[in-house]
């Protein structure tokens, strides 16, 4: 289907304008770069013009840089996020402190964790009466029963039997069923997305969605400001209004006073009537879709869709982010008091968000409780590998333990910084038992834990920093679900596409790769 005049039109105007916006947008490099300008220069100003207060210089630098020594060690946290600092800040003291003031003082964000702490509050107040029923029983019977405990008492993550479910191994199959499901709509569409791309496939997703809005549905989108540039900026915005969708950006980025570039909505969700939902690793992009020509020859991915029920906790990740920079909820709440149809479905499904202002790492939790208690097999994809010390420690213990631990990988670069320091890790996993799978047919964008043949989970989250801990992400666990057989089916067909890595193929990796990623490995918590 070919875009109408007015999507084109914008299309190619925002075009012209995403040159612009990739090479301004990340004020945060150019401030950096600046504070590094000025320790260089007061550096070379006292070498050369003040050389009788160098020693003063050097003794405040020596001082500030032990204040700030203590200040880090004494912080909670991650040990890897503090020594991401502490290393550039024996060379450049000044630039070092400028910049973790810049990246962790913003009153923006501060007002974010504020008012979401609010809304999750008010939102869970309405969760259906079957969500608390039969939580004991849960926690007595089931093998998975403390993840389910932790989940719901500590989280508000509650487990939904009954659901409708079923599983894309691609976007090509995910697509057609996405426009029949918008098509059938009756009451609202809401979708959340950290990539919108303006391209063949979201003018035909525009068609369904136009169609109805006529007949009276109302759609909002979601996009993030960094993710989306192009459908993020303020013409395509108006464009989106002036057609009756109810349209909003996360965290619009304003080229050079725009001071942070973490904390963006990463999850991938669509809610259609409150009794269907998607979710999993999909954008809105052709190349999701395998349509037309893309950067690579094939794009894995995979995505869920949840009938019933468990509907309930993504409308509520939904309406939570949408508000979040508003005053009121509107008549939001009401949309959270409907009543959801049942399936004759076998199996617990738990979905779950995570971001950074609930400083729990619900997504890593998740994530090493399916390591640590893997007794069979432990299945991984992932299109990025920058994972902490206790991650990492997890894996090689379970492989200790017996456990045959395969993770599924891309065999290319999909950002080229992460993917150099993505393959420091890898010597280690394949010299310790662990079957590392590259990804060739390809790139593999499916984020998926899989243990045996009981418990898997689907979602947005990668295996960086960035998704575990700075992000808003979402995903779903599934116990005793037939979506978990039909996830490992799906990883055994992906492996005919994959070349099992040996001990010697580390070293046939470039060299400049090898020491470009073992180099900026220290600063992975930062990227």
């Amino acid at each position: 289907m070919k875009k109408d005049d007015g999507t084109k039109e914008l299309y190619l105007r925002n075009k012209q304008r995403f040159k612009l916006f990739s090479r301004s947008v990340y004020s945060r490099l150019i401030i950096n770069f600046f504070f590094i300008a000025i320790q260089i220069s007061l550096l070379i100003l006292f070498i050369i013009r003040l050389q009788k207060y160098l020693e003063v210089y050097f003794g405040a630098s020596l001082v500030l840089s032990a204040i700030f020594m203590i200040f880090l060690v004494n912080k909670k946290g991650k040990n890897e996020f503090k020594l991401a600092w502490l290393v550039p800040m024996l060379f450049i003291p000044l630039f070092s402190i400028a910049a973790y003031l810049m990246y962790h003082t913003n009153r923006g964000s501060r007002r974010q964790s504020k008012r979401l702490t609010e809304l999750r509050a008010e939102t869970e107040t309405f969760l259906p009466p079957v969500a608390l029923q039969g939580l004991s029983d849960f926690y007595k019977t089931s093998k998975y029963s403390d993840l389910i405990y932790y989940l719901s008492k500590n989280n508000s993550f509650y487990p939904y039997q009954d659901c409708g479910l079923k599983y894309y191994s691609s976007g090509e199959d995910f697509f057609p069923d996405l426009i029949t499901s918008i098509r059938a709509a009756q009451k609202y569409i809401f979708m959340e997305f950290f990539i919108i791309e303006i391209d063949d496939s979201w003018a035909e997703i525009m068609a369904a969605l136009e169609e109805r809005i006529q007949q009276g549905v109302e759609v909002r989108i979601l996009c993030d400001g960094l993710g989306s540039p192009v459908a993020s900026s303020t013409a395509y915005q108006k464009y989106l209004k002036s057609k009756g969708f109810n349209a909003k950006v996360f965290s619009r980025i304003i080229p050079v006073f725009s001071t942070y570039l973490n904390n963006r909505d990463h999850r991938k969700l669509i809610v259609i009537d409150g009794t269907t939902a998607y979710t999993g690793g999909l954008n809105l992009a052709n190349e999701y879709f395998n349509r037309g020509t893309n950067r690579f020859p094939y794009w894995k991915d995979n995505a869920v869709r949840i009938q019933g029920e468990a509907v309930h906790t993504l409308l509520q990740l939904f309406i939570q982010n949408w508000n979040i920079n508003s005053k009121t909820l509107a008549n939001d709440f009401q949309l959270l008091k409907g009543s959801y149809p049942k399936y004759e479905a076998s199996g617990i499904t738990i979905p779950y968000g995570d971001d950074f202002y609930n400083n729990k790492d619900i997504a890593e939790n998740i994530y090493l409780y399916i390591i640590n208690n893997a007794k069979d097999y432990l299945i991984i994809s992932t299109p990025y590998l920058l994972i902490d010390n206790q991650m990492q420690e997890a894996l090689l213990f379970a492989v200790e333990r017996g456990v045959d631990v395969s993770i599924i990988l891309p065999s290319v670069p999909d950002h080229f910084l992460t993917f150099c320091i993505g393959k420091t890790y890898l010597e280690t996993f394949v010299s310790s038992g662990i079957k590392v799978y590259l990804y060739q047919k390809g790139f593999i964008h499916a984020k998926t834990f899989i243990s045996d043949n009981q418990i898997a989970t689907i979602g947005s989250v990668n295996l960086d920093y960035r998704s575990l801990f700075h992000h808003f992400e979402n995903g779903v666990v599934f116990i005793d679900s037939p979506i978990v057989t039909e996830v490992k089916n799906d990883f055994d067909k992906t492996l005919a596409d994959c070349q099992l890595m040996q001990k010697e193929d580390y070293k046939k990796i470039p060299l400049y790769i090898r020491f470009f990623g073992r180099l900026m490995r220290i600063f992975a918590p930062l990227l």
